[in-house]
């Protein structure tokens, strides 16, 4: 045997010494001798159809596994299409293969024989959660078009956070990334995840979380199948994407999560929108509302054109000259109404003075009539108690008097308050005092209440709040009454 230089022989120097390929060249004959034919049955996990036909396999149970290839030939005739999770029986041998310094089973069929432990278990816990609605559809979140913060919860170190942050950073760069790191793989990585989601729990602002696991094998993918980690997916006080393994894997946290996409770049582009689409939308929209204000700007002023065009303005004219016309009118009645307001406050007066004097009158008599028939006793009785008997008399005369006077007249102020109130709330120079005017012919002899008695030449007086105005009429115009005759 020769050394790795090619220099010489050294097999007789050490003759237990062997070549790595002398080694599997042995156990491959080996084992192909002592188990030329076999049947194992086994539960099918990473089955995977290579494009050349040949379909590469494990075969596990609850302790080990085997790694397995069934050849295009024999593939072609299984009578049914295998698929993980299958518990089948696999005949063939066992055979070593150098290359992968691997042991292998070749196969030459697989039949089934039910569904294995870890399909059974997944089946049993992926039903269970759907019994309890854990899974429905009317529970899934939606998830944040523009978020501005995303927690990632995946191994500390390893392609996937990469890949991640570089697609979360080119598609949307605003959006800020928190790494929750987590065991995602073996011992303790579902207690590792679960760990994970209490963190992102308590934090505050968190639009969207990412559970990601680049691919591997069932078994380095099942603690995404366990119970705690589905719950604590389904739990999350965020929504949930999950990117675990490839696209042909397919997990319980999957099943529970808002969202489940192919792959963890996927689920990257699956959480965030991409800049320039959000930019060009928006200049888009701008666009957009610029066109439709340019439009109602147009119309607007299509309409404002149509209007001054139209006999829309001489109609407000002629409405406009028939308030003038109203309101000469109910000028000319408020000043007939003051003037009869006025006569009856002055018949009113008269009538108050006249009670007064002839209340006056007859208190005064009754008076002088006392103090006569008072005199008369005095000039033949005590004249100094006569005098201090007509003094009390007199003094309470007054003094009842006067309290009667007092409560009459406050009685006829507040009678004369109301009535001035009332007369000037007739005014019309309250009117006139808000910018309207009458017209009256000549200096003021009568008010003019419609155009119709005015003549060109005319000289008319527009009187205003503070004054009047002398005019000569050099043109009418036509226009309506406010209301028909």
């Amino acid at each position: 045997m020769m050394d790795s230089s090619g220099n010489g022989p050294i097999g007789d120097a050490r003759p237990d010494l062997y070549t790595v390929t002398e080694i599997s060249e042995a156990v491959r004959q080996h084992l192909e001798s002592e188990f030329p034919r076999v049947n194992v049955i086994g539960e099918i996990a990473n089955f995977k159809l290579h494009t050349s036909g040949h379909a590469y396999f494990t075969l596990r149970d609850g302790a080990n596994m085997i790694h397995g290839v069934l050849f295009r030939r024999y593939a072609e005739r299984v009578a049914c299409a295998p698929g993980n999770g299958m518990l089948v029986i696999a005949p063939g041998r066992i055979s070593h293969f150098g290359g992968s310094g691997q042991t292998q089973i070749i196969a030459t069929d697989l039949i089934p024989a039910g569904h294995g432990n870890m399909e059974l278990e997944f089946r049993r816990l992926l039903k269970r959660l759907m019994d309890e609605g854990l899974t429905a559809a009317d529970r899934k979140r939606a998830i944040a078009r523009y978020p501005a913060r995303i927690a990632v919860i995946t191994s500390q170190t390893g392609a996937v956070i990469r890949d991640i942050v570089d697609t979360l950073r080119r598609r949307w760069p605003v959006a800020e990334i928190v790494h929750v790191r987590a065991e995602v793989q073996g011992p303790g990585s579902a207690q590792s995840i679960v760990q994970a989601f209490e963190t992102t729990n308590g934090m505050e602002d968190v639009d969207t979380v990412i559970l990601a696991r680049g691919g591997g094998s069932i078994e380095d993918l099942w603690s995404f199948n366990s119970e705690e980690v589905a719950r604590a997916v389904a739990g999350s006080v965020h929504p949930v994407i999950a990117g675990i393994g490839h696209e042909i894997d397919t997990t319980v946290a999957d099943h529970v999560a808002d969202l489940r996409a192919a792959t963890p770049t996927a689920a990257a582009e699956l959480a965030t929108p991409v800049m320039d689409e959000v930019r060009r939308a928006l200049d888009d929209f701008l666009r957009r509302i610029s066109m439709v204000e340019a439009a109602l700007l147009e119309s607007r002023g299509h309409l404002a054109e149509y209007l001054v065009r139209s006999s829309a303005f001489p109609a407000i004219e002629h409405r406009m000259e028939r308030a003038e016309l109203e309101i000469d009118g109910f000028l000319e009645r408020i000043s007939n109404g003051r003037r009869s307001e006025i006569l009856a406050f002055a018949r009113l007066l008269d009538e108050f003075d006249a009670d007064m004097a002839r209340c006056i009158d007859g208190r005064t008599g009754r008076l002088r009539a006392s103090l006569d028939s008072t005199l008369e006793r005095l000039a033949r009785g005590d004249p100094a108690g006569g005098m201090r008997l007509v003094a009390g008399s007199i003094d309470h005369g007054l003094r009842v008097m006067m309290v009667r006077l007092q409560g009459d007249l406050s009685l006829r102020k507040k009678e004369i308050a109301g009535r001035l109130d009332a007369l000037a709330g007739l005014d019309p120079r309250g009117v006139l005092r808000r910018g309207y005017s009458f017209c009256t012919a000549g200096r003021g002899e009568r008010v003019i209440p419609r155009s119709e008695e005015i003549s060109r030449g005319d000289r008319i007086t527009v009187h205003f709040y503070d004054g009047g105005v002398l005019c000569s009429v050099r043109e009418k115009q036509k226009g309506r009454p406010w209301r028909k005759k």
